[in-house]
């Protein structure tokens, strides 16, 4: 299960160019769990959603959503 960190750091990473450190306790979570990947561009780390973060996120937004009708 997530802690309300981690999952305000996936929400994080969904709606901006995150500039977060790879070295995070809640990256480190959100890797662990499969939900983000670190890449390397100009010897910048930079961080995305995974596939599973992706879909997690949709369906958390699909939870809200529901919830507010």
């Amino acid at each position: 299960m997530l802690s309300h960190h981690e999952l305000s750091t996936l929400l994080r990473l969904r709606d901006t160019e995150p500039r977060l450190a790879e070295l995070d306790p809640e990256v480190l979570a959100l890797r662990r769990y499969e939900l983000v990947e670190i890449g390397r561009h100009n010897d910048v780390s930079t961080l995305k959603l995974t596939r599973r973060g992706r879909e997690l996120v949709r369906r958390l937004r699909m939870d809200a959503s529901d919830a507010n009708q």
